[in-house]
This record gives C-alpha cells, sequence and structure tokens, in this order.
C-alpha cells in the first residue's frame, strides 16, 4: 500500500496543475469570444471583472466534482446517506465554492478599478488576466476539494459566511439598514438582498454537509447502540441549524414575517440544546468546550436582554452577536470533535504496535507454554 501510494501527493499536485492550465485556457477563450475587439473596463457590467467573476463560479464548481471523484474515500465518509447524500456533500461543496469564487473576484476586480481609475483592458491583455483567474480558481477549488477535511470545511463555511454578508452590507441600497434588524438586508430584489439570502441558504447547506464529515469517526466507532443514538441526535442537531439557516435566506422577513422569525429563533433554540446536552452527547469532550458553550449561550441572553427591554442594543446588534457566537461554537465543536478522534486513533496504534508478550501457563491448565521469541512450545 504505501509503495502503491508514495507519489499520490505529486500526482494530485500534477492532476491540480493541469485542471488549472484547462481552467486558464477556456476562461480565456471565452474572454477572448466575449471582449471582442473594443478595450473592456476592470469592473463593472460587462467588465472584465464580471466576465472572470462567473466564469470562475462554473470552472470552480467544476472543479470541485473533479476533486470529489477524485478523493480515496467519499465525500460521505460511511455511505450513510447513500449516492443521495454524497451528491448532496458534492453540491454542497461545489456551490460554497463557486460563490467564494463569484464574490471575491468580483471584489478584487473592482478594488483594482478603484486603484486604477479610468483604466481599460485590451482583449488580449483582458483574455489573459481572465484565463488567470481561471486557472488559480480551478487550481485552488480542486486541491481542495481532494484533501477536503472537517477543518478545512469549517474555515470555508466560515469564508463563506463573512464574505457573503460583507458582499451584502456593502451593496447595500440602504445604508441605514442596520438600524432595523439584520434581516432587513434580504428585504430587497436587487444584489445585496439576493447575495445575502442565497448566502444563508448555501451556508445552511453547508452546514448539513459539516455534520456528516464531523461526526463520521464517532459513529464508525460507536460500539453500543446508546451510542451511536447519541452521535445521531448531535448530527441530527447540527443538521437542523442547517436547515434553519437555509430557512431564513428562503423565507425573507418581508415576505414571510411568521416562518422566518420561527426559523431564526428555532435555530438559537437547537443551539442551546445542544450546549445543554453536549457532555452527555459526547462524554469525552472536554470540559473546557462545555464550559464555553455556556459562556457563549448566556452571552446571547445577555444581549438579547439588553435589546429588550433594556433598549440599549438594537435589534441588529443581537443578531450580529447571536450569529457570530453561534458558528464560533460550531466550527470550534468541529476542532474538539477532531480531537477527539485523534485520542481515539492514537489509543487504537498504540494498541495495535504494542508487542505481545508470551502466552503464559495457566497454574493447573495442563497445557504448554508459546515462546515469544521462536515460536516453539515448551513443556509444563
Amino acid at each position: 500500500m504505501l509503495v502503491r501510494n508514495k507519489h499520490a501527493a505529486v500526482t494530485s499536485e500534477a492532476r491540480a496543475l493541469f485542471v488549472g492550465s484547462v481552467g486558464f485556457v477556456v476562461l480565456g477563450g471565452v474572454a477572448l469570444l466575449l471582449v471582442g475587439r473594443e478595450p473592456v473596463a476592470l469592473s463593472g457590467r460587462g467588465s472584465a471583472g464580471d466576465i472572470a467573476a462567473i466564469g470562475t463560479a462554473v470552472l470552480g464548481a467544476a472543479a470541485v466534482v473533479a476533486g470529489c471523484l477524485q478523493r480515496p474515500t467519499p465525500v460521505s465518509p460511511q455511505f450513510r446517506g447513500g449516492r443521495t447524500r454524497s451528491a448532496i456533500d458534492v453540491g454542497a461543496l461545489a456551490l460554497a465554492h463557486a460563490c467564494m469564487f463569484l464574490l471575491g473576484w468580483l471584489a478584487l476586480f473592482w478594488i483594482f478599478q478603484q486603484a486604477f481609475i479610468g483604466a481599460v483592458l485590451y482583449p488580449v491583455a483582458a483574455a489573459v488576466l481572465v484565463g488567470g483567474a481561471g486557472a488559480i480558481s480551478a487550481y485552488v477549488a480542486y486541491l481542495s476539494a481532494l484533501g477536503m477535511t472537517a477543518y478545512r470545511l469549517a474555515a470555508l463555511l466560515a469564508g463563506f459566511l463573512v464574505t457573503g454578508v460583507l458582499t451584502s452590507m456593502l451593496t447595500a441600497a440602504d445604508p441605514l439598514w442596520w438600524q432595523k434588524h439584520l434581516s432587513a438586508l434580504g428585504m430587497s430584489s436587487d444584489v445585496s438582498g439576493v447575495t445575502f439570502n442565497f448566502t444563508l441558504i448555501v451556508g445552511g447547506v453547508v452546514v448539513t454537509t459539516l455534520a456528516g464529515y464531523s461526526t463520521a469517526t464517532l459513529a464508525a466507532s460507536a460500539n453500543t447502540p446508546a451510542a451511536l443514538h447519541r452521535v445521531r441526535l448531535l448530527e441530527g442537531g447540527i443538521v437542523l441549524i442547517g436547515v434553519f439557516l437555509a430557512g431564513v435566506g428562503v423565507f425573507p422577513v418581508d415576505e414571510r414575517f411568521g416562518i422566518h422569525t420561527l426559523v431564526a429563533s428555532g435555530m438559537v433554540v437547537v443551539f442551546a440544546s445542544l450546549i445543554v446536552r453536549i457532555r452527555a452527547l459526547i462524554p469525552s469532550i472536554s470540559p473546557a468546550f462545555a464550559a464555553l458553550g455556556w459562556v457563549f449561550l448566556a452571552a446571547i441572553i445577555v444581549a438579547a436582554v439588553l435589546w429588550f427591554p433594556v433598549g440599549y442594543y438594537n435589534l441588529t446588534a443581537v443578531e450580529l452577536i447571536a450569529g457570530l457566537l453561534i458558528f464560533s461554537w460550531l466550527i470550534v465543536l468541529i476542532r474538539n470533535l477532531a480531537a477527539v478522534d485523534a485520542d481515539r486513533l492514537g489509543a487504537d496504534l498504540f494498541e495495535a504496535d504494542r508487542p505481545a508478550g508470551p502466552q503464559i501457563q495457566r497454574a493447573g491448565s495442563g497445557q504448554p507454554v508459546s515462546n515469544a521469541t521462536d515460536g516453539t512450545a515448551a513443556e509444563p
């Protein structure tokens, strides 16, 4: 096995370079066709930035699918949901990467346009620049999917949510949206509203995928039905948080106020229930992490009281604090679950590597004792 896989990392890099090269040729060629013979701006409608953002989103999603197909193990580590669950996991990863590239390249080209005011790109230069964006995105997306772990997925979720919400804030038509509530960002049908709601929907799907990644080893090592049931409860709680997060984006507050409020409140309730039961669900989790959960929950309660009835904070501040603490807790939870897995794996390896001692004859057994060094039998 070691001989067969000793060049696996080199092979992965070679494939990633090939994927990146294909991305450069494809997106560069598309940009050359779309730009035509006229110079094009760096940012704005019909600009090189728009072509790069949309193109890298498509290429990035395709590269993620290719990387997942090349993984030595499937995305759903235990086949708990079969092909359907694996397809959902791959789709969530592809969507998250596509949105990251879309928003990231739009922001980067906008910054370039502000740095080079009035500058334009000639067709060949535009094709090379856009092709370079495609190459980088395809290369990164392929390697990201190929080596995806719970750690990386949690970091991807955090980066994706921050990027999407900040983009929505910066592009909001109403500069005083924050005087209402955070969900006001999703009330409009412009770029800001679409970005906010879509970020929450995709983020919710990614959280459900994160549930499978983070509990896979725990479920595989559960040696009793009760232990497996506890793992399923933990996974179900994380999945519910993802479903409720997606629901906040699916049901904007100005269109479905009741459902929007219900799913937003439900997310906090599930979060609180996991904090209360975390030591029962995962007995091996550290007391420090359990205490941290109680601190986070207390902070959310205090922020809510300072909003109503005290009136010190507005609702936006409470929502930002609650969202930040909930997803910070989720990310720390993933790291602690990985630490539990690492300790368990280390213990298993220690037991497997410990040399077997000699077989000692029991008193009165009348059986020969096997020699540990040469395997011969000794007479009683």
